[in-house]
C-alpha cells in the first residue's frame, strides 16, 4: 500500500487511508504531498463522502526527523509560499474537497494529523486515542489551520489549553470539549465512520451541500483574516 492511498469501500463513499505504520504515519514533504494529491483525487471521484483514516494511529504529525531539511530545500527550488500552500492543501487547511469527511481516529493524533481532524465534519475516535498540538513545545505553532479555527469550534477557553500547553488530551476529554463526534471500543473506529458515511451518502446530496455551505459561511466569518495572520506568527517563527 502507499505512503496515502484511496480507495472505494462502499459505492458512495471514497476513502483516504495514511499509512506509514512504523513511524505512526508521520507525514514527510512527499507524503504532505501525496496528501494533497489524494484529496485532487477525492474531490474528483463523484462519490458523496469520505473517510479517513490511518489505522492503529491516525498521525503523529510532521515527520521532524527530515522535514525541516526538506521544507528549506524544496522552498529554495519552489518558493516557500507554493511549499506552504501543498502543506496547507493536505491539511485543508484553505481547501474544501466539496463533500463530507468523517475521520477514523485511533491511536496518535498529533500535530498535522490533528490539525486535518480539525477540518473534518464527523471525528469517530477510539477510546484509547490520543491528541495534541504540540508544535508551541518545538518553537512554533499549529499553522495548518488550528490556530484560526479551534477556539471557533470547541471554545476560547478549551482551545487555549490545547494550543498553548502542548498536552495530550484523551478521547473522552476531547468528545467533553466537542472536537470529537463519537468514541467507539478501540479498533471499531473505522467500522463506525464507514456506518456514519454510509447515512450521510443516503440523504439527499443537495442537501448534505448545503449544511456544509450554510455552516461553513457561518463558521469563518472573518477566518481568511484569522488564517493571513496565523500565517504571519508562523512564518515569523520558521522562516
Amino acid at each position: 500500500m502507499p505512503v496515502i492511498d484511496v480507495s472505494r469501500p462502499l459505492p458512495d463513499v471514497v476513502q483516504v487511508t495514511l499509512h506509514r505504520p512504523e513511524r505512526r504515519n508521520a507525514l514527510t514533504l512527499a507524503g504532505f504531498r501525496a496528501l494533497a494529491a489524494a484529496w485532487r483525487e477525492v474531490a474528483g471521484s463523484g462519490a458523496r463522502v469520505c473517510v479517513v483514516t490511518g489505522g492503529a494511529d491516525f498521525s503523529s504529525g510532521a515527520d521532524l526527523a527530515g522535514f525541516a531539511q526538506d521544507l528549506r530545500e524544496a522552498a529554495g527550488r519552489e518558493g516557500g509560499r507554493e511549499v506552504w500552500a501543498t502543506v496547507h492543501a493536505a491539511v485543508l487547511r484553505d481547501t474544501d474537497p466539496g463533500l463530507p469527511v468523517v475521520a477514523a481516529v485511533e491511536g496518535v493524533c498529533m500535530g498535522a494529523g490533528m490539525e486535518l481532524v480539525g477540518a473534518t465534519d464527523v471525528r469517530i475516535a477510539g477510546e484509547s486515542a490520543v491528541f495534541a498540538l504540540p508544535e508551541v513545545r518545538h518553537g512554533f505553532i499549529a499553522g495548518g489551520g488550528s490556530v484560526a479555527r479551534l477556539p471557533r469550534q470547541i471554545g476560547y477557553a478549551a482551545a487555549m489549553q490545547v494550543l498553548l500547553t502542548g498536552a495530550r488530551f484523551g478521547a473522552a476529554e476531547m468528545l467533553h470539549r466537542g472536537f470529537v463526534s463519537e468514541v467507539v471500543p478501540d479498533g471499531t473506529a473505522l467500522e463506525r465512520a464507514l456506518e456514519v458515511a454510509a447515512q450521510i451518502a443516503a440523504n439527499d446530496p443537495r442537501a448534505v451541500a448545503a449544511v456544509r455551505r450554510v455552516v461553513a459561511a457561518t463558521m469563518r466569518g472573518s477566518l481568511a483574516d484569522a488564517h493571513a495572520a496565523e500565517t504571519r506568527e508562523f512564518r515569523a517563527l520558521v522562516e
